[in-house]
């Protein structure tokens, strides 16, 4: 297996950003996602947005 097979794609990263939302990665998954972000900057601006609404909807709902 390549290196790149074990970096997802940004769409990929994307997507399992928005799965660990609702539920855990396995600790691969999580440390692939990890290094993808390391490299990608739109990747971990996403991964910021989803922690602002996620954190935001929290607050919503305490009101």
């Amino acid at each position: 297996m390549s290196y790149k097979r074990l970096i997802p794609h940004c769409r990929d990263t994307q997507q399992l950003l928005s799965q660990a939302q609702d539920s855990n990665l396995s600790l691969l998954t999580r440390a692939r996602v990890r290094v993808h972000l390391w490299t990608c900057t739109a990747c971990t601006r996403f991964s910021q947005q989803l922690v602002f609404i996620r954190r935001a909807m929290q607050q919503l709902g305490k009101d």
